[in-house]
């Protein structure tokens, strides 16, 4: 009589935890950002964080700020533009700019001025606090800083395929532009291939 009842409880206990299982659909594991984790063989964020680690490192060793410098007397004011995707992959550029403009900011021998689109938002809100604010605390018009450099780049990617190999060549591309005379200053690039397996 006891047998039955340990049996059925038995059962009762792995159902409820084949229920468990499948009613949560997936397990969740908080790893530290810096660990490196590679699934699908695609760009990612080790991928974004390595190569603007380099690119920083190599524009600000770079003669520009140096010349600028000498030149002017003061630090150069660079305006970063979004990285271009020209892949076939999903890459969030934007990451990778932010961390470039950071870096160049945080520096302390560059400054940095807000890009197109964000200086588009706060030509909006200065010109909201001017209809509506009191003429005392109302912000003056016409007070953005020009930058001297412009940054732009691209990320393009090449394929190889042979069976279920597949080799990924990925080149990053920056450059800094004088925005006065359009000359080209300092040229930036780092490459990174991987093989995937299917």
């Amino acid at each position: 009589m006891r047998r039955p009842v340990a049996c059925l409880l038995v059962l009762c206990a792995v159902a409820g935890l084949a229920t468990t299982t499948v009613g949560c659909g997936k397990r969740v594991k908080v790893v530290d950002s810096q660990t490196s984790i590679h699934l699908s063989g695609m760009w990612n964020d080790d991928d974004s964080k390595s190569v603007s680690s380099e690119m920083i490192d190599q524009s600000l060793k770079g003669a520009w700020i140096t010349n600028f410098r000498d030149r002017t007397g003061r630090a150069p004011i660079v305006r970063c533009s979004t990285v271009v995707n020209k892949s076939n992959e999903e890459i969030a550029t934007q990451i990778f700019t932010d961390d470039l403009e950071k870096a160049l900011l945080n520096s302390g021998r560059v400054r940095v001025i807000a890009s197109r689109s964000e200086a588009e938002l706060q030509r909006d809100e200065r010109a909201d606090l001017q209809a509506n604010s009191s003429k005392e605390s109302a912000p003056r018009s016409v007070q953005e800083q020009a930058s001297d450099f412009g940054l732009q780049g691209s990320i393009k990617i090449q394929h190889d395929r042979n069976g279920s190999t597949q080799v990924k060549f990925y080149q990053v591309d920056l450059k800094l532009i004088d925005i006065t005379t359009n000359e080209t200053v300092w040229i930036g690039s780092t490459e990174r291939k991987k093989v995937v397996e299917n």
